[in-house]
């Protein structure tokens, strides 16, 4: 599936193209309709002969310059700011739809199931763990939005988790990350924006014939002439307004089949691979039948401009931002669906507690094959590395069930501290720290924050139990608890940890996984936006030779580093350079290399990604640690790679 991941986020890139166009159609039509009502009022107003001057009238190149200009203004400036607004990730769109974040610790059954399955989904795929949001609606419905992978959002409404089963949930779930691996939540920002833009001089006139109009008209307190003067400039703003608000509603309505020819197909295809995904078609089709014989409205100011996020038209509106429930469940049934209730027979009161046990049951035998491979596998070296760079940013039934039984094989400390604050910066703490230095690492934790030291000293001997890789999987899960920490506490935590790390006086390729994790998971969502993916691989040869040396260099002889090494750089079709010296791959060099090679198209980092794979499994096996320097780099070139092997 590497292709499909890497390719989506291109052409996701490229839609933007694609909106300008339409964007650019939809103004020139505005503009064309105000400039013909111009002109009228113009010809009218300069009549000649008896009869309205209309030669004059389209010749009067100010007419035109000034219609192109306040229009191009209020248009420019609208789209502009709606996307600063949701530009700033996924977020603030579920703040706009009325959502709250459910908080990593919560105790809650229906919103812990839920977040295990996020979870689930985000360690098989490797993307962050989203901030999930719920909206107090009972209606069944869900969204998810953010700029890119790393910066995304999932959100349901009260109703979706009180009335699905956890299959059901899983569906919808699967069908979210399906708009989060392939590019649709960028693609419905910008969406937004352009819609936004065109509907913005259809508002203007509202406000002209509604408020302004009214307002000048009623405002003069003269008499005579005054006073008639100033009603008939209101009467004139109201007419004005009026024939603007018509005009923009032409706008209203290209907006409209703009949001509707993106968004429908993207529907399709996100339940397509949910039943991929979790090759439960029941699962998502159950969901469908239910919201058929329930309802997916969602009462939020916002509901309307942001409908095409939603798994379901929240609103009923001519123009349907989704494919018909019918068809949808018609698809799903072609697909191998086979428990999809008639319409009217669907179950949704207390649907949870009967299907539950049964669900928990199928899900446990699952689970308990996989916990037995685990705790067999926990000391074995890594394999697949390959396979793993492929299903990033995929989903698929085998690595969900392995997801859900690594987290449940954890110590029930390890999984409580990943989901509680002090917990959380714990565990990051007890993973840097190394024998030999471990007394002044102890001492650093203890004075600088005591409130997760005695948890720290509790998960030490636990992480040292687990694998390098597995020990990293735990970040991912207290991603999510670190983002609770807001900006000023997570600052300081990161303080503490740097010096942590430094006690030793160097930083291994152990710690600069960890902060490379910690970079993506938490830091992104804070202070880093996505940079541009414009490079082509063929001008970062010196940044791939350092990187590339790094991975060959780990646990190998000179010989087998150096074929290593020209394995990879022929895996790219290219002539290996040589192999770089100590000095040049250090952890500074590294950093900045990977940092580089960030710029480059998705479709190159997947090339590149599949280069180090060859470099770090050479010699027949991939170490853990080969396996953390390739995830960490995948990390910086902001790339889901899953959490576990296989």
């Amino acid at each position: 599936m590497t292709s499909d991941f890497f390719q989506s986020q291109d052409d996701a890139r490229r839609q933007t193209g694609r909106l300008v166009m339409l964007f650019i159609a939809g103004v020139v039509g505005t503009i064309a309709a105000l400039w013909l009502v111009a002109v009228t009022v113009v010809a009218l107003g300069n009549s000649k002969n008896g009869g309205p001057d209309w030669a004059g009238a389209f010749g009067n190149l100010t007419v035109l310059g000034s219609v192109v200009g306040i229009v191009l203004f209020v248009v420019g400036v609208a789209t502009l700011v709606k996307l600063a607004q949701l530009s700033q990730g996924g977020t603030k769109i579920a703040e706009m739809l009325g959502g709250t974040p459910i908080l990593a610790g919560t105790r809650d059954a229906n919103e812990r199931e839920l977040l295990n399955i996020v979870e689930e989904m985000s360690i098989a795929s490797g993307v962050p763990v989203p901030p999930v949001y719920v909206i107090e609606s009972q209606s069944i419905n869900a969204f998810a939005a953010g700029p890119d992978p790393s910066n995304s959002v999932i959100g349901v409404t009260r109703g979706c988790m009180e009335l699905l089963s956890r299959d059901e949930m899983q569906g919808v779930v699967a069908h979210e990350y399906s708009h989060i691996f392939h590019g649709d939540t960028r693609i419905n920002a910008r969406t937004t924006a352009v819609i936004a833009g065109i509907m913005a001089v259809g508002t203007i006139g509202y406000i002209m014939f509604r408020y302004v109009g009214p307002a000048i008209a009623r405002s003069s307190s003269g008499r005579g002439k005054d006073k008639g003067g100033a009603a008939g400039v209101g009467v004139a703003l109201m007419i004005a307004g009026l024939a603007v608000w018509a005009i923009g509603g032409v706008g209203v309505i290209v907006g409209r089949l703009i949001q509707a020819a993106i968004s429908r197909q993207r529907e399709y295809l996100a339940d397509a691979a949910a039943v991929q995904y979790t090759r439960n078609p029941n699962g998502i089709g159950g969901a469908l039948a239910k919201i058929r014989d329930h309802y997916s409205r969602v009462s939020s100011p916002a509901a309307s401009e942001l409908n095409h996020f939603f798994f379901a038209s929240s609103l009923d509106t001519l123009f349907a931002s989704h494919p018909p429930i019918e068809d949808r469940i018609a698809r799903i049934t072609a697909m191998g669906a086979t428990a999809i209730p008639a319409e009217g027979e669907s179950a949704v009161v207390g649907v949870r507690e009967a299907r539950r046990a049964a669900a928990d049951a199928h899900y446990e035998r699952k689970a308990k094959e996989k916990r037995e491979a685990l705790r067999a596998a926990n000391g074995a070296p890594v394999a697949g590395l390959a396979g793993m760079v492929d299903r990033g940013g995929s989903l698929d039934a085998g690595s969900i069930a392995a997801a859900r039984a690594y987290r449940d094989s954890l110590p029930a400390a390890l999984r409580d501290a990943a989901r509680a604050p002090e917990g959380a910066r714990a565990l990051c703490y007890a993973i840097a720290r190394r024998a030999g230095t471990h007394e002044g690492c102890d001492r650093i934790v203890r004075e600088r924050d005591a409130e997760a030291y005695n948890t720290y000293a509790a998960v030490m001997p636990m992480l040292d139990a687990l694998r390098p890789d597995l020990q990293l999987a735990l970040v991912d899960l207290a991603a999510p608890t670190l983002l609770e920490l807001g900006q000023s506490r997570y600052r300081g935590f990161r303080e503490t940890l740097a010096m942590t790390i430094r006690t030793d006086g160097q930083i291994d390729l152990r710690e600069w996984a960890l902060v490379k994790c910690l970079e993506r998971h938490v830091e992104r969502r804070f202070m880093q936006p996505a940079r541009d993916a414009k490079e082509q691989l063929g001008s970062m040869r010196g940044e791939m030779r350092t990187v590339i040396g790094a991975i060959a260099a780990q646990e190998q002889a000179a010989a087998e580093r150096d074929a290593a090494f020209a394995r990879a750089f022929g895996g790219l079709g290219m002539q290996a350079p040589s192999f770089p010296e100590p000095a040049a791959r250090n952890l500074d060099a590294l950093n900045a290399a990977a940092t580089r090679l960030s710029t480059m198209t998705f479709s190159d980092r997947a090339r590149f990604l599949k280069a180090c794979a060859l470099a770090a499994s050479h010699d027949g096996e991939v170490t853990p640690d080969e396996h953390l320097v390739v995830r960490a780099v995948a990390d910086s070139l902001d790339v889901p790679v899953p959490a576990l092997s296989r």
